[in-house]
Order: C-alpha cells, then sequence, then structure tokens
C-alpha cells in the first residue's frame, strides 16, 4: 500500500492555499468597501439636503422685506417677479408665495410630474410694520435632481478613493502572508517530512519567529513529537511486557496447585488447568466423547444443587462468593474444595477451587480437642455442657425422654498431689476415668471437668431405683484400691445429682444445682451422694446474700473483737486474752464467726478481716498497757493469710506503729493450716517467731498431732482442743489424753493452754496436770472490750478463793 505525502512542492496546493487567503483578503475588503460606501452615501445625502437648505434659507433672507410688502399690500405682480427671481437660483424647484386669503403667487420649473421633493421649506412673512403680525406665508421646493446629482459626484469620488486604498492593502496582506507565513510553513513542511523523530530529530523554529504563533506550533509540534515517540516505546515496552505476561500466565495456569476454570451460566465448562482435572478426575469422567460439553453438575459432587445455586449467586452479586463443597470421588473418596466464583460478564463466570480436605480435618480435629479432655481422653466441661444443649432440645423437639446429671468431686485429691506429685495424680485420674467409663452405656456421656471433677450424663435415666443401682456401682468402682509404684491409694468422692426436666430446663441451673448438691455431699463429709433439692438453692441465695453483706461490713466497719480471758493456773492470775471477732450486723444482730469465717475464706475476704483483727488487737494491747496492765493477746489466723495475707513484714509494721512488744501478741494457727504448704508455712513461721511474736499450735489433739511436726515448727504454746477438757472426767480417756498431751508438750519445752474450762473441777484437775494456761466458761465467756475490765475484777476475786 502506497502511502500519499502532501507537501507545499505542489504547485496547486500552494496556488489554492495563496489563492484562498488572497481571496479571503479580497472578499474582505469588498465588504469593507461596500460597506464604507454606504456609509459615506448616507453622509454625504444628509449633508446636502442640510447644504441645500441652508442655501435657500439664505435665499429668503434676502428677499424677505420685498415679500412682506408684497404680501402686506397683496401685490400679485410683486409677488410674481419675487417668485421669478427666486426660481432663477438651481436650487429652488417651485415657489409659493400667499396672503391670508388668497395665493399671490405659484411657479415652478421643470415638467409636471418630475421627482418630488423630500422636504419643504415653509417660512411666515410677518408685516413690515408690525413684526408680530403674519401676513402671508411662502414655500420652497428644493431640486431633488441637483441635490442628487451632488450626492452622486461625491459618492463616486469616495468609491475610487477607497478602490486603490484597499487594493494596495490586499496586495500588502498577500505579500506578507508569502513572505512570513506560506514560506515559513513550506519550510516547516519540508522539513518535517523529512524529520525522522525516533532519531531525536526536532524542527527548528524559523527566524523572526521565536515569539510568534509559528514558533508556538513549531514548539507545539515537538512537544507532539515527543509525545508520540513516548507513546510508541510504551507502546511496544507493553506488547513486549503482554507477550511475558501472557507466557507467565500460561505457566501459572497450567502448574496451579489450585484449579482455575471458567464456567457459563448455564454451568458448561469451557477451559480448566491441569489442577482442575486432577481434583474431579474428569480425564477418567464420561463425557460423551465431548469434553467441551462438560457440565459442573457432571463433575462428582456430593450435592450438585449448591453448586448451581452457587453460580447463580456468582451471577447476581457484583462480588465473588465462596462455599465449601464435598466431593465424591469414583475411587469412593471423600473431599472438600473451597470454589470461590466471580462474575466477568452477564454470561461467563471464573473460579478457584482449592482442596481443602487437610483443613476440614484439622478443623474437626480442633473441634474434637476443643471439647476433649487431653488427660483422660473424656469430654471436657465444654464438651459435656455441649451434650446438655443437645439433650435438652432433643427433649423440646419430642417432649419425651430426659437424663440424669451426675457431678463427682473426689475427696482430698489434693493431698494426693501434694504428698506423692503431680505425675501420680494424673495416673490416679487416668484410672479413675477408665473405671466411671466401664460403668456407662454407649449413649451416656463421660467428661472431667476440673482438676479432680468430672461429670456424668445417664441419658434416658429418670428412674430413681435404677438411678440408685447405677450411683451405687459409680461409687463402688472410685472406692476400688489404686495401686501407684505398688501403694495403695484409696479414694473417695462426693457426688451432686439432678434428674432432667423434674430439676430444670435450663443447662446452666442444672449445672448450679448439680453443683449446690455436690457441695451439700462434701460438707456432709464425703464418700456419698446427694440428690438436689430446693432448699439447696436457698441455702445458696443464703450465702450469695451473705458475701454482699461481708463486703459491706469490711467497708463499713461492722466487725468488733470480743475477748475470753486467759487465766495463769499457777499464778491464779488474769495473763492475757483470746481475740474472737464478731460481726454487728445492722438487721441480724451480733453474729458469730462460724457463719461467716469460713465464706471469708473462701472469697479471700479474710485477708482484709485479718489485717482489721491484727490492728483492734494492737489498739487493745496499747489501752492496757497504758493501763499498766501487761497483758498478753492471741489472735487466730487463716490459712488464707500465710504467707502474703498477712506477711511478718506487715505484722511488725503494725505491732511498731502502735509501740507494742511482738511478744505480747501470740499467733494461733491450727495443724490444717500448717499442712496445707509446709515449706511455705514453715518460712512464715520462722520469720515471724524471729521477729519475737508467739505462735500457738491451736485444736491439738483433732488433727494429725504428729510429733515430727511438734519438732519441725517453731512453736511456743500447744493449745489444746475444747473437746477433750470438756468431756474431761476423773480416769476416763480424755483425762488420760489431756495428761499425756500436757506431759508431751512441757517434754518439748512448750507452755499449754487448755480451752473448753467449764467447770471448777477441770481448772483444778488440769492445775495438777501441770498446765500452764486456762481458757473457758467457768472463768468467762468472751466479752466486749468494754465489759472486760469488770470481768478482770470478777476474775481476781474467783482466783483468790482458796481451792478445795
Amino acid at each position: 500500500m502506497t502511502k500519499q505525502v502532501w507537501t507545499l512542492r505542489d504547485p496547486l496546493r500552494l496556488r489554492g492555499l495563496l489563492l484562498r487567503s488572497a481571496l479571503t483578503v479580497i472578499v474582505a475588503s469588498l465588504l469593507a468597501g461596500i460597506v464604507a460606501v454606504a456609509y459615506t452615501a448616507q453622509g454625504t445625502s444628509q449633508r446636502a439636503h442640510r447644504a441645500s437648505e441652508t442655501r435657500l434659507n439664505e435665499l429668503l433672507d434676502t428677499v424677505e422685506s420685498t415679500l412682506a410688502v408684497a404680501c402686506f399690500a397683496k401685490d400679485q405682480t410683486l409677488a410674481g417677479e419675487l417668485a421669478q427671481g427666486l426660481l432663477s437660483n438651481s436650487d429652488v424647484l417651485s415657489v409659493r408665495i400667499t396672503s391670508e386669503q388668497e395665493v399671490l403667487a405659484d411657479m415652478g420649473r421643470g415638467p409636471a410630474g418630475g421627482p418630488q421633493p423630500a422636504t419643504l421649506l415653509n417660512r411666515p412673512i410677518y408685516s413690515p410694520f408690525d413684526r408680530q403680525k403674519q401676513v402671508g406665508h411662502i414655500q420652497l421646493s428644493p431640486d431633488p435632481l441637483v441635490i442628487d446629482a451632488w450626492i452622486r459626484e461625491e459618492v463616486w469620488f469616495t468609491a475610487i478613493q477607497l478602490s486603490w486604498q484597499l487594493g494596495m492593502v490586499t496586495f500588502a496582506v498577500v505579500v506578507i502572508m508569502l513572505l512570513f507565513i506560506v514560506r515559513p510553513i513550506k519550510a516547516m513542511s519540508d522539513r518535517l517530512h523529512g524529520m525522522n523523530p525516533a532519531a531525536g530529530e526536532r524542527l527548528a523554529i524559523p527566524k523572526t519567529h521565536a515569539h510568534t504563533e509559528i514558533g508556538q506550533l513549531v514548539i507545539d509540534i515537538n512537544a507532539l513529537s515527543d509525545s508520540l515517540v513516548s507513546a510508541l516505546a510504551t507502546e511496544h515496552q507493553l506488547r513486549i511486557q503482554g507477550e511475558v505476561d501472557e507466557k507467565k500466565y500460561h505457566t501459572i495456569f497450567d502448574n496451579a496447585e489450585s484449579g482455575l476454570f471458567l464456567i457459563d451460566r448455564h454451568g458448561v465448562l469451557s477451559s480448566w488447568n491441569p489442577a482442575f482435572a486432577r481434583l474431579f478426575d474428569i480425564h477418567q469422567m464420561p463425557v460423551n466423547g465431548n469434553l467441551s460439553l462438560l457440565n459442573v453438575r457432571q463433575l462428582p459432587w456430593q450435592n450438585p444443587d449448591r453448586v448451581i445455586e452457587l453460580v447463580q449467586n456468582a451471577l447476581h452479586q457484583n462480588r465473588a462468593v465462596t462455599q465449601d463443597l464435598q466431593v465424591q470421588l469414583q475411587s469412593s473418596q471423600r473431599s472438600w474444595v473451597n470454589m470461590v466464583l466471580r462474575s466477568v460478564d452477564n454470561n461467563l463466570l471464573q473460579g478457584v477451587v482449592h482442596d481443602v480436605s487437610h483443613l476440614k480435618e484439622s478443623e474437626a480435629s480442633a473441634r474434637q480437642l476443643a471439647i476433649t479432655d487431653p488427660l483422660t481422653g473424656v469430654a471436657n466441661r465444654q464438651g459435656l455442657e455441649a451434650r446438655l444443649h443437645d439433650h435438652v432440645q432433643d427433649y423440646a423437639a419430642s417432649k419425651s425422654g430426659g437424663f440424669a446429671l451426675l457431678l463427682i468431686n473426689l475427696d482430698d485429691f489434693r493431698r494426693i498431689n501434694e504428698g506423692m506429685g503431680l505425675p501420680v495424680g494424673d495416673s490416679i485420674l487416668q484410672t479413675t476415668s477408665k473405671r466411671l467409663s466401664a460403668c456407662l452405656k454407649s449413649d451416656d456421656t463421660l467428661a472431667r471437668l476440673a482438676a479432680d471433677n468430672f461429670g456424668i450424663i445417664l441419658n434416658h435415666i429418670t428412674d430413681g431405683e435404677v438411678l440408685e443401682r447405677i450411683i451405687s456401682r459409680i461409687m463402688q468402682e472410685i472406692r476400688q484400691t489404686c495401686f501407684v509404684d505398688g501403694s495403695p491409694i484409696n479414694l473417695r468422692a462426693s457426688m451432686g445429682v439432678t434428674l432432667f426436666p423434674s430439676d430444670g430446663f435450663d443447662v446452666p441451673q442444672l449445672l448450679r444445682q448439680t453443683e449446690l448438691a455436690m457441695d451439700s455431699a462434701k460438707t456432709a463429709g464425703g464418700d456419698n451422694h446427694v440428690f438436689f433439692d430446693p432448699k439447696l438453692t436457698e441455702a445458696a441465695e443464703y450465702r450469695r446474700h451473705l458475701e454482699s453483706d461481708l463486703r459491706s461490713a469490711i467497708l463499713h466497719h461492722e466487725f468488733v473483737l470480743f475477748y475470753q480471758p486467759v487465766i495463769d493456773l499457777r499464778a491464779q492470775r488474769l495473763v492475757g486474752a483470746e481475740a474472737l471477732i464478731r460481726w454487728r450486723h445492722p438487721t441480724r444482730g451480733l453474729i458469730s464467726p462460724d457463719h461467716f469465717i469460713p465464706l471469708a475464706e473462701k472469697t479471700g475476704m479474710i485477708v482484709d478481716i485479718g489485717l482489721f483483727v491484727v490492728d483492734a488487737a494492737c489498739q487493745q494491747l496499747l489501752a492496757w498497757n497504758k493501763q499498766g496492765l501487761a497483758y498478753t493477746l492471741s489472735l487466730n489466723v487463716s490459712g488464707r493469710q500465710i504467707p502474703d495475707g498477712l506477711s511478718p513484714a506487715k505484722l511488725l509494721a503494725v505491732v511498731q506503729h502502735y509501740g507494742i512488744a511482738p511478744g505480747q501478741l501470740a499467733l494461733e494457727i491450727t495443724e490444717g493450716v500448717m499442712l496445707r504448704d509446709i515449706e511455705q508455712s514453715l518460712q512464715w513461721l520462722k520469720s515471724v517467731h524471729a521477729m519475737g511474736f508467739r505462735v500457738y499450735l491451736d485444736d491439738f489433739g483433732t488433727g494429725y498431732s504428729s510429733l515430727s511436726y511438734l519438732k519441725l515448727f517453731p512453736l511456743t504454746t500447744l493449745k489444746v482442743d475444747k473437746s477433750f477438757v470438756q468431756d474431761m472426767q476423773d480416769g476416763n480417756n480424755e483425762h488420760t489424753l489431756v495428761g499425756a498431751i500436757i506431759a508431751m508438750g512441757k517434754s518439748l519445752g512448750l507452755e499449754i493452754v487448755a480451752e473448753g474450762v467449764e467447770l471448777k473441777s477441770h481448772a483444778a484437775a488440769l492445775e495438777r496436770m501441770g498446765c500452764h494456761y486456762a481458757q473457758g466458761h467457768y472463768f468467762s465467756q468472751p466479752v466486749p472490750e468494754e465489759e472486760f475490765c469488770a470481768v478482770a475484777a470478777r476474775l481476781t476475786a474467783l482466783l483468790a478463793q482458796p481451792t478445795v
């Protein structure tokens, strides 16, 4: 195909450009000339008429006095002569002179029917004797032929003058265009068609045109050349990059691990990659010999309708849609794929499928692990709650069935962990889990809820007798001896039992009620089972209110200390007291510690209460010191206060604040507190003993009463439990036991305080046994601070009496 190039070397093209330019200038000049001539003719016409009128007025001025006489005298002869004289002027066409009542003269020149003047000159004639009185009228008509002749002469002269002026201007414009426009453009055209922009060649700006439109045109052409060259280079680079990307796309498409495919709105697959074919075993599928007509419904879906639904959703939604779908291959192998579909246009969709079988397996495994106890392999608390919800929903749907819920806690299991180690405890839990599983049916559920807590769902068990037999079998399995490294371990358990639906329809409520029943069994001593009773809920509600009141009591300082005197049996005098806390409830009155201390220990509020007791005891010791009474004061310490709740540093800070000697304050702890954490207890006891505080072992004889503990812990005093002293009579076992305790304590260098002295005989017997100190109702009940002085006076009198 030959490419035609136009250049300014073509004479026809050149003449055409010049001719069009010249014709444009000529036409413009002609239009300007016509307008100028028309304007000149109009102006000349107006000037000619004004000049004619001026000349006629001047003519009338010369004959005005004669006209006045002729009109006044009504002399027609004189008027005719005047009219004849006026017609002798070439500018006058006709004259008409009238008096007040008659025409005196009416003359004109030229043939009748000639051109009529456009305007008439009228002038009134006044009396020569009275310039205010009009005596006649004269009317002159100018000759239009004379005026038109003058106008034509003026217009013709003007037209000739304009013609040669416009011709010169036209010639000058054509020459200027040729020199300053056509020649530079021709030069630019010649250079442009011989220029190679890709080689960096550009047009040069013609001389004298650096700041003209032609110079700007050259700049624009060069900029356009730069843009075109840059665009061509970019297009070339994009074309090369497109070829590379296409190769990459095909490489990715063919080697991608994910299945890629195109599908139309009817489900017909138009393209797919090898990974897609592998996922669905397409090469093994019979498609009537024509893979191009393969429909997505023909793939081995577990549910093809879900795939078609996904395709329709992708077509109607302007976003990607995704769903996990199950595939059933011919090899009977089931797998899961995740399909993502996005609409490309109204009839085409692109999709990606990933094999998510391992992910589904991991999710299933994770879900199973989330509801499975890792130690025993049975369900955990979450799994138990899920099964409970399922059973409740099944009952709601069918209104039949029911189940029993059992919560089991191994009694004193903590001691096994502490005494034998966690691995032994884990082994026992695994053994217990297996024994419990052996007692259940396949549709029952066993779960480990916490460290030593188990839960059991006995499905379809609502009959009381059947349930009792199962519970008995479970308790017998738990009581069987476990052997760990050859050492026998006997387990006991506390069990709470609820029945669905009789005990409630709500899962949290059922669990709560079963826990209340289990707590009741444990409180009763353990190794038994308790069915839920609504009274347990009432007791729990009571404890909840009590806990709220207890927190309020701490904030509002409702606690007070009562003091029970301690008597030196050898010196027969009052030497101190035991501080016992009481709660002055605003509505319930005075509450003994047995009702709130266990709850305070369970909730941790015992720490704040213990700090109050220490502070109040030191204030009381300070008051006694100021009275000159060197009493000692003992107070009870809970296991929750050791080691941080009532640290040695806090104790020392309080006694130093009040200026009390540490030896005046005695700290009473029980064997159970010491054995809760032997290492921590020993460290705490050594620290407070080193600071000078007295340390009492309270309720001795009711616990382990181990001599090794008496040697291990830094004690100063033993307190014999009141249960032995109250039942003590001459010769009985309690009397012998109390004597043995006193003798043993004295042999270890410990002082002895006997509690529960209610009779004078008790005091006398203890004194004979060599007991150092005693306290009890025989001497005084615990009394508030304001009554202690009176009690001290009474005791002084009582002790002064001779003993029998």
